[in-house]
């Protein structure tokens, strides 16, 4: 297998994408290119040399993201602590109403 058929395995089937997306995602990237491609199927050419192209720093996303997974689970977390901490307070308010009654 060459090193150009595993590099276009590797790329999502822009076709999919409706024109809107294909739009969007040059707009967010500010891709240019001197024919000021009006047509769909230069923009998907214009996106998939963008992508190809597109340098990634592995580490550092796999270490946001682990960084995003954690901080969503230590908020669940607490989340669950802050609900057990108010039903029991709540529940000994209750329970005090009673004991304080003569």
């Amino acid at each position: 297998m060459s090193n150009n058929e595993k590099i276009n395995d590797q790329i999502p089937n822009f076709e999919k994408l409706s024109f809107g997306t294909l739009r969007r995602y040059q707009e967010f990237f500010n891709l240019q290119d001197e024919k000021k491609s009006k047509e769909k199927n230069e923009i998907i050419e214009l996106v998939k040399n963008h992508f190809i192209n597109f340098e990634i720093d592995y580490d550092r996303v796999l270490e946001s993201f682990m960084k995003i997974e954690k901080d969503q689970n230590t908020e669940k977390n607490n989340a669950l602590r802050k609900s057990t901490r108010f039903q029991e307070k709540n529940m000994t308010k209750f329970l005090d109403s009673f004991t304080n009654i003569k």
